[in-house]
């Protein structure tokens, strides 16, 4: 009775973990798992090592930390799904960063397909303001609108003006706007129209 049992319990756990999809996914020597690591530590020329010749990384349109990231086998064979994901300081978790499909052959990435990007770069201006707003202990404002959809967006602190430079950038237009922001001390009164109120 007892030999019965233990045939049953080996047999139901080796049914559970041999239907699981992430064994594959956890094989070292897989070039799919080692890109993926690669990524998630921003080692881009470590991570080409694992392409073949012609294939080019998708861009990463934000400077936020991946927190954490899946490799999933899909049904197709020779495909896996790459779901990362961005730890947002704003909201205080996580959200979907990006979902890339893998083609490999021959242990080489053979192409990459961006399902989805969501990537948003103004979360990188929202870290840049804060940190300004929090070093000079003054407030600014800053666009909330913009003519163009952003698609990247840079900018820097230059600590001996204490400026603030923001530059919002258009891929579709091959343009960008700058807002450069300085400390000034003037009279506000001499800006004052006749219909202010003080």
């Amino acid at each position: 009775m007892n030999m019965k049992k233990l045939v049953i319990f080996l047999l139901m756990f080796a049914g559970i973990f041999s239907s699981l999809p992430f064994a594959m996914a956890n094989d070292d020597s897989d070039a799919s798992v080692k890109f993926v690591q690669a990524i998630v530590r921003k080692e881009n020329a470590l991570a080409q090592k694992y392409l073949a010749n012609g294939v080019t990384i998708p861009e990463i349109r934000e400077n936020s930390p991946i927190k954490r990231y899946q490799l999933v086998t899909s049904p197709t064979e020779n495909i896996k799904v790459f779901l990362g994901h961005f730890w947002d300081e704003v909201l205080g978790s996580e959200r979907l960063a990006f979902i890339w499909e893998l083609t490999f052959r021959d242990n080489k990435i053979t192409q990459i397909r961006t399902i989805f990007d969501g990537a948003n770069p103004l979360m990188d201006e929202v870290r840049l303001v804060k940190d300004y707003q929090n070093k000079y202990k003054r407030r600014v404002l800053i666009p909330t609108e913009f003519p163009f959809k952003v698609t990247h967006f840079d900018g820097q602190i230059e600590s001996e003006e204490e400026r603030l430079v923001l530059k919002y950038r258009s891929e579709s237009l091959n343009g960008f706007l700058k807002v450069e922001i300085v400390p000034v001390s003037v009279e506000l009164g001499k800006y004052k129209g006749a219909h202010d109120q003080v």
